[in-house]
């Protein structure tokens, strides 16, 4: 230890796999580094794997079919003993054609993907949903705004369902109209939310439902870009719970965060598939969320 130490001496982990097939690595594949969204779920998966004595590698698509398999590839070159990946698109085949995957450990967030059955950790997305909306419902509002991220995206798919069963439950007609799908940035619902607010003849809706919290940053901007106070001339309510909230004023009702929640959910499952020596059926685990009461849809909340 001492020739060790003085040498400054670290373990080949590519030599390591050789002996014992294991890397103690594993990789996290996400759309976007800079949505905190992946961010938290990020430093979640990696404090669970480090305690175990594992290392994360990350890889960002930036969106990308491409970038997505390319860093598929990558880190199957590397031998990791699993991955977690958050897809961006709903559609699997390009994804059971990668070399070598069918035999590596791997758990899904985020978004579905079609196919065959596959290992999830998922936010109750529909549920969820359905609940805000509820919410919003019960302030009298019956022309709501939907701003949320591409519907070919299984999570925005799920939420726009569960918006579209509280209108149901609550007898309130569909409105088309009112519904925007873009992408999850804030540029995005900055624009969504802009055209909302330009209807006239009074076909303007008076709340708008953000399907994360990206979109929310930017709604907050058009809103009051247009002279308008919340929640007295629109109420306004987020799927997610943004790490700014405490700056935003007045505070939005959200969902609380599940960040963490999913990051231990997926490592924990991930850990059992590259533990176990039998082969498991895929499983799915759903991660429900309760309402984060702020003034932003009209409620009075306590100090």
């Amino acid at each position: 230890m001492e020739v060790v130490q003085r040498l400054g001496f670290t373990p080949n982990w590519a030599a390591q796999s050789l002996r014992n097939q294991r890397t103690h690595t594993i990789g996290f594949i996400i759309p976007n580094i800079t949505n905190g969204f992946f961010g938290e779920i990020g430093v979640a998966i990696d404090a669970f794997f480090r305690a175990r004595g594992y290392t994360t590698l990350i890889c960002f698509t930036s969106d990308s079919r491409e970038n997505e398999v390319a860093s598929l590839k990558s880190l199957l070159g590397k031998n990791i003993d699993g991955i977690i990946l958050a897809p961006i698109c709903n559609q699997g085949e390009y994804i059971d054609l990668v070399p070598n995957l069918a035999s590596t450990p791997l758990v899904l967030i985020d978004n579905r993907l079609s196919g065959p059955p596959r290992n999830y950790v998922l936010q109750d997305n529909e549920g969820n949903s359905c609940r805000l909306a509820a919410h919003i419902i019960g302030h009298g509002h019956k022309r709501i705004g939907f701003v949320t991220g591409p519907l070919e995206e299984s999570s925005s798919r799920e939420r726009f369902a569960g918006f579209r069963r509280a209108l149901d439950e609550a007898n309130i007609a569909f409105d088309d109209s009112l519904v925007r799908s873009v992408d999850w940035e804030i540029r995005s619902g900055y624009q969504a939310t802009m055209d909302l607010l330009d209807k006239k003849d009074g076909t303007r809706p008076t709340a708008i439902l953000y399907a994360n919290s990206q979109l929310l940053l930017g709604g907050y901007k058009a809103i009051r870009g247009n002279g308008l106070a919340i929640p007295t001339d629109i109420a306004v309510a987020s799927f997610e719970h943004p790490d700014v909230i405490e700056a935003l004023s007045p505070r939005p009702t959200t969902l609380e965060k599940v960040e963490a929640r999913i990051g231990t959910a997926s490592a924990s499952m991930l850990l059992s598939l590259i533990e176990s020596k039998a082969k498991t059926a895929p499983s799915e685990v759903l991660i429900p969320s309760k309402l984060i009461i702020g003034e932003s849809c009209g409620c009075t909340v306590k100090a």
